[in-house]
């Protein structure tokens, strides 16, 4: 089956837009008036965003101390000097299990 009619929704849209005199590219309005008067731009960041902000910091941070302790660990034992320290691991595995239990409830 071949179709060969073009109904409105085929029209080339960008040729539209183009040929359009009102529209205006993207924030045209706005640079033009930052340049012109001098002025910095200036923006507010809401309280949740700037919360946002800082937990994804600390993510990144806590990302790179947990490699740092990995380096570490593994040179420890490269090295035949890494000690585990039993109360540790016993409370890791308590902490593991609590946190295992009150999720089934």
């Amino acid at each position: 089956m071949k179709i060969t009619h073009r109904g409105p929704a085929d029209t080339d849209l960008s040729k539209l837009v183009n040929s359009d005199k009102t529209v205006k590219p993207a924030g045209a309005d706005a640079d033009s008036k930052v340049k012109e008067s001098g002025a910095s731009a200036r923006v507010d960041i809401s309280p949740e965003a700037r919360k946002m902000q800082r937990v994804a910091e600390l993510a990144k941070k806590g990302d790179e101390l947990r490699a740092e302790k990995i380096k570490k660990i593994k040179e420890q034992v490269e090295q035949g000097t890494y000690e585990v320290n039993s109360e540790d691991v016993a409370k890791s595995i308590v902490r593991s299990e609590v946190s295992h239990l009150l999720e089934k409830k």
